[in-house]
């Protein structure tokens, strides 16, 4: 996968600040220039770096099943966990919607390095409890979101 310069920038600069603070972050990337790519390089890398599992959260199955077919162009395997496809957690990297996730929370423990909000601008209630008990478990935990529309978020 080649990557656009600026996607390569974002995807560093990410990167850095995931390394360097556990405040949560923020991409915001206009529509078309590639946010499943995005998602798809920083999770790989953190997987890589941390050795620890990474959960990308997107609104319905269609975002998550798009995200997750980016994230395979990366050579490396992927799991889906929505209800509507599939639940599956035997991979490093898992796509999930976020009821889906909910439901079944106690299965999602301390494993978690990184999770990323895919629509970040629509973040609800049920992604907030995710959130809460995801670093709950793990305090160290990051959060990273993307959106192409930040002035619609309303958290």
């Amino acid at each position: 996968m080649q990557l656009r310069p600026y996607q390569k920038e974002c995807i560093e600069k990410s990167i850095r600040h995931l390394q360097t603070t556990l405040n949560s972050g923020l991409i915001v990337a206009a529509t078309g220039a590639g946010k499943s790519i995005i998602i798809s390089e920083i999770a790989k890398e953190i997987h890589r770096l941390s050795n620890k599992k990474i959960l990308i959260l997107a609104p319905s199955s269609e975002l998550v099943k798009q995200n997750r077919e980016k994230y395979l162009l990366t050579g490396n395997p992927a799991s889906i966990f929505s209800a509507s496809i599939s639940k599956d957690l035997k991979h490093p990297v898992i796509f999930g919607t976020p009821q889906s996730v909910k439901n079944s929370i106690q299965k999602f423990k301390d494993q978690f390095a990184l999770t990323i909000i895919d629509e970040s601008h629509g973040t609800t209630n049920t992604i907030k409890s995710i959130i809460e008990e995801l670093k709950n478990n793990n305090p160290m935990m990051r959060i990273i979101g993307l959106t192409a529309t930040p002035y619609r978020m309303n958290t």
